[in-house]
């Protein structure tokens, strides 16, 4: 339910994770589950103790392990905690102060829709959110080429085109700099001003249930910001940049979504994560019906006809945002 296996468990949860993320404001509660985690601890330690050697000392400076685009952009001395979005700090970055990270945000947004502009720039920081983000990529880097976390497309039509689409999403997530061993993506949500309190502070598991999805019911995010500035409204509205942990994603093509059907009939319309994938990647093109709403695949079912991508994803634990650009 709160995207936490054994081995987060034992690396990551504190009490901060308990009453922020889990919602247990009990204090006697969060005591007794602490507990019970540490008497967990001492259990592996006397059955595993060479294995819990290691994660002893891979725990101090957990954090210093990981480098890369996904860690903060910010010394936490110039990070303040925002009123506006709780539990979160943040820093306006301009041109002035932060040139170098300005510029590459700038790039990474590309070409804006016609009449948006960028208002401004925000580097946000949940610290909860990141703790639990990076036990997480440890417990997916560790299993990553375990048999069942393996793709399988032999029982699937279209193989080749599903590599071709496994191929484009591997493009993506080299422009991603980072010292793990996994494919981490740089992606984009669209939202309105409104909404983006709730995601910094509370997360985009809420959204999910707004609408079935097209391609399955998960939190749905785009390399293009052109494509999910839709979402954001007449006027306005926030453009969220995220680092997504990519774990045995799943190809979805024109057979999955045909230009014959309606929405309703495709295939992973309204369902969770395909068996044993953890995402779902689609290259999408409009429609030749002119609906600003409908992109599928490519009719033609060659891949790089896609003009823009989306990534459905199902577990809160694997999306860090980052980044918030405000439109005007």
């Amino acid at each position: 339910m709160y995207d936490i296996d054994g081995d987060l468990l034992l690396t990551s949860v504190d009490d901060d994770i308990l009453k922020e993320d889990i919602g247990i404001t009990t204090l006697l509660h969060r005591r007794l589950i602490l507990k019970a985690i540490d008497e967990l601890k001492k259990s592996c330690s006397s059955e595993f103790p060479l294995t819990t050697a290691t994660t002893s000392n891979k725990n101090k400076d957990f954090s210093k392990q990981f480098e890369g685009d996904f860690t903060p952009l910010l010394p936490m001395n110039e990070m303040i905690l925002n009123e506006t979005y709780p539990n979160v700090s943040s820093c306006e970055l301009t041109e002035k102060r932060h040139p170098s990270i300005v510029s590459h945000i700038h790039k990474w947004v590309g070409c804006l829709p016609s009449g948006r502009k960028i208002d401004k720039i925000e580097h946000v920081f949940n610290s909860n959110r990141y703790r639990v983000f990076l036990g997480q990529l440890e417990a997916v880097e560790n299993r990553q080429y375990q048999q069942a976390f393996q793709p399988n497309l032999n029982n699937e039509n279209s193989r080749g085109q599903r590599k071709n689409v496994l191929k484009r999403l591997e493009v993506l997530c080299q422009l991603v700099k980072h010292n793990r061993d996994l494919p981490i993506a740089r992606m984009w949500h669209g939202c309105r001003k409104n909404d983006l309190r709730h995601i910094l502070s509370d997360g985009f598991a809420a959204l999910s249930s707004l609408d079935d999805g097209y391609f399955g019911k998960g939190i749905y995010f785009s390399s293009s910001t052109k494509y999910v500035t839709r979402y954001c409204g007449g006027k306005g509205g926030c453009l969220i940049m995220c680092y997504i942990l990519i774990s045995n994603p799943f190809p979805i093509v024109t057979a999955d979504a045909p230009p014959s059907v309606p929405p309703e009939r495709f295939r992973f319309f309204g369902k969770g994560n395909h068996k044993n994938y953890q995402c779902h990647y689609i290259p999408v093109s409009p429609t030749d019906d002119g609906d600003e709403w409908d992109f599928r695949p490519p009719s033609s079912g060659i891949i790089d006809d896609a003009i823009y991508d989306e990534l459905v994803v199902f577990q809160e634990a694997y999306i860090l945002p980052q980044i918030v650009v405000h439109l005007k």
